[in-house]
């Protein structure tokens, strides 16, 4: 964060004798005035707790915009080291004492460039938002939800200062507070912003809501938008999608990863994400479709033929488990097939994973399933050489860990 502006930490000099009848208060004012935040600190910091001054909500306002500028200090480059360690916390300090100052006079308004609680908050929120994302990246998250509930309340009606508040009451495993603020982000506020709908539809989605899940995706649909040049969040459009599939309505799915590949068809990441999540949900015929178009985008990436592989394999376990509930004998003998056919189709994908990734556990593991389970015709060569070359690639991978 930039150097607060000098203006910021000027004071307005109007009425000299503002603070004349309170010694400490106005000691600490003068030295605010002339930017020595340590001497000014331990004035107010004497008056915050003296009788005649402790309940004066000027006194806690001034106290406020001291350590302000004491938070400000320890966060440049190059702080001046009579404030690096000067006081713990300092942003947390100048943020109650603003909280003080507005609980003992809501309309409290002092001659100094900061005049008010709302105006203090207002620069403490780009400090709590800052550590609170430092905090979210060293998975700190009781921390970063500290941060984030205070950078929330400096400033309740920023949207991204609600989202950050909800995420990391997320993170920190405080489900049912997150819920509670996605879900008035999401239906009583109705913002702009993604994120706090897709997560909310996740939860639901962890839970095994279906209903609720569709329902907060569906408010915030990339279908709402029929325009002709209407712009798609892609990242959320496969999100949706993919809410939609889990949900059964594979149709309402399509209709959104068409639309997202009509906005930009030639991105590979996109089809390689679209149809490695369509695996999951079991639509194999789409993940196929998805995953060949991105092989041919980029003919030499491993993901795209290992995806392709697994949805072959995929396939042929679930064929291999419904043959357990077949009683009728030709039925078995067509699904045995297909099992076996879905087996072929999967081979040639996940040896050519294995030929630009070959030390990759999950091919190798499926590739041994595949070589194992394959049938062969009489007099047709076998796979036991490829077998047992896949098994040494595995058996090198435990003991190197």
């Amino acid at each position: 964060m930039k150097r607060m502006l000098v203006i910021l930490m000027t004071v307005a000099w109007t009425g000299a004798g503002l603070f004349a009848q309170k010694s400490a208060v106005n000691s600490a004012y003068n030295q605010y005035g002339n930017q020595y935040w340590d001497k000014a600190k331990r004035y107010i910091d004497a008056a915050s707790v003296h009788p005649d001054t402790k309940d004066d909500a000027k006194t806690w306002m001034f106290r406020g915009n001291i350590y302000l500028m004491i938070a400000n200090e320890q966060i440049q480059k190059n702080p001046n080291p009579r404030y690096v360690n000067l006081c713990q916390n300092p942003l947390d300090s100048a943020f109650a004492s603003y909280e003080k100052a507005r609980q003992l006079d809501p309309n409290i308004k002092v001659a100094m460039q900061i005049a008010e609680p709302a105006k203090g908050l207002e620069y403490c929120y780009p400090m709590f938002y800052d550590q609170a994302l430092k905090a979210i990246k060293e998975r700190n998250y009781d921390w970063a939800f500290d941060r984030a509930e205070k950078t929330y309340l400096c400033k309740p009606d920023d949207e991204d200062a609600y989202y950050l508040y909800a995420y990391t009451a997320q993170l920190s495993g405080k489900m049912d507070l997150a819920k509670k603020h996605y879900y008035r982000m999401t239906r009583d506020l109705k913002v702009k912003k993604n994120e706090p709908y897709i997560r909310l539809a996740l939860i639901y989605k962890e839970e095994g809501d279906t209903n609720r899940a569709v329902a907060v995706i569906k408010r915030h649909s990339v279908l709402k938008d029929t325009s002709a040049n209407a712009k798609v969040d892609v990242d959320y459009a496969v999100q949706e999608a993919i809410i939609y599939a889990w949900a059964g309505d594979l149709e309402r799915s399509m209709k959104v990863m068409d639309k997202a590949l009509a906005s930009d068809p030639e991105n590979y990441v996109l089809l390689t994400n679209m149809g490695t999540e369509l695996i999951d949900v079991k639509n194999y015929e789409k993940a196929e479709e998805l995953l060949k178009k991105a092989g041919e985008l980029q003919p030499d990436n491993y993901h795209v033929y290992y995806n392709l592989g697994r949805c072959y394999y995929n396939h042929s376990i679930d064929i291999a488990k419904a043959m357990n509930d077949i009683e009728n004998d030709d039925e078995y003998a067509k699904a045995s097939a297909q099992y076996q056919e879905l087996l072929r189709e999967a081979l040639p994908f996940l040896e050519k994973a294995e030929a630009i990734n070959g030390m990759d556990k999950n091919t190798l593991i499926m590739l041994r399933m595949v070589y194992s389970r394959l049938e062969v015709p009489e007099g047709a060569p076998d796979y036991k050489s490829k077998l047992e070359a896949v098994e040494a690639k595995l058996k090198e991978l435990d003991r190197k860990k």
